[in-house]
């Protein structure tokens, strides 16, 4: 298997500091010195394209400072994000008319 580097401007210029895939879906998070998590969607390339197709989907915003651990549950309906500012925050994972929205459930500090 061959892999490449993907071209993204991931968070605005700023580090990224932490990634993990969805357990069941083919969404990549990442988050970062830019105080976010970025979701994202990663598709299969085509038979004449090398590398996959990434598109991003949405953002979680809610941490005061540099985000630097994020982590999907198991089950991938919840995901826990901690920040150097010493937050740690538990998102759920709600379907919508339009698709799907995370909201934060718990904040620990």
């Amino acid at each position: 298997m061959k892999g490449g580097t993907v071209q993204i401007n991931w968070h605005e210029s700023k580090p990224v500091l932490t990634l993990d895939f969805h357990p069941l879906s083919a969404t990549l998070a990442t988050a970062g010195a830019d105080f976010d998590i970025k979701l994202w969607s990663i598709k299969p390339s085509g038979a004449h394209k090398k590398l996959p197709e990434v598109t991003y989907v949405n953002s979680l915003s809610y941490h005061s400072s540099a985000v630097n651990v994020i982590r999907f549950s198991s089950s991938g309906e919840l995901l826990a994000s901690g920040s150097d500012g010493g937050e740690l925050l538990i998102w759920k994972l709600h379907s919508t008319d339009t698709g799907q929205t995370w909201k934060v459930l718990k904040m620990l500090r």
